[in-house]
């Protein structure tokens, strides 16, 4: 397993499924502001000595194919496609990713948006990987409702990368869209 290589980038990118721990206000190297509030997000330590975590769920990045993780995931990242597909595939799952052509796009209870970056910057499986894991423990917090967020900024060592929440319609049973 990639272990603290999830401060880095490998959540998704080469990881195949992999726990995610969430502080809420806790330092560290990898962290996404989401609503007023700072996660910080990493793989399990193998030792520390630091507080409980506010979540603690599993990821399956892009290249999990065994039917026994994605049944277990609490968020699935694919490489493309409709990622409220992907929640409808697998009930367990409560926040789903996928990467599109410069962006992301994301779906979740009550949520179906693009994730776009400001300032020409791209949405990696690895950074839509975060994103997921942010929004999933920001609503099994008791986050306000998903459609009052407009940003979220992932923030690695010095480095900081925005996306824009751009909310799409509600999908209804038989596939169509809900009127706004």
């Amino acid at each position: 397993m990639a272990g603290q290589e999830v401060a880095g980038q490998e959540v998704a990118a080469r990881v195949m499924a992999a726990p995610v721990r969430v502080w809420d206000g806790l330092p560290g190297p990898v962290r996404v502001l989401i609503g007023g509030r700072t996660l910080a997000l990493r793989c399990p330590p193998a030792a520390g000595s630091e507080p409980p975590p506010c979540d603690e769920h599993l990821v399956a990045g892009p290249e999990e194919a065994s039917p026994t993780w994605l049944a277990c995931a609490d968020v699935i990242v694919g490489r493309a496609g409709d990622p409220s597909r992907l929640l409808a595939a697998h009930p367990g799952c409560l926040v789903a990713a996928t990467v599109t052509g410069r962006g992301c796009r994301v779906a979740a209870d009550g949520l179906d948006a693009r994730l776009d970056p400001v300032l020409g910057g791209t949405c990696s499986p690895a950074d839509a990987a975060l994103y997921a894991s942010a929004l999933h423990a920001w609503l099994v917090t008791g986050g306000r409702p998903v459609g009052a967020l407009s940003r979220l900024t992932l923030v690695r060592g010095g480095t900081a990368a925005m996306v824009m929440i751009r909310h799409r319609p509600a999908v209804r049973e038989g596939g169509r869209r809900a009127a706004p």
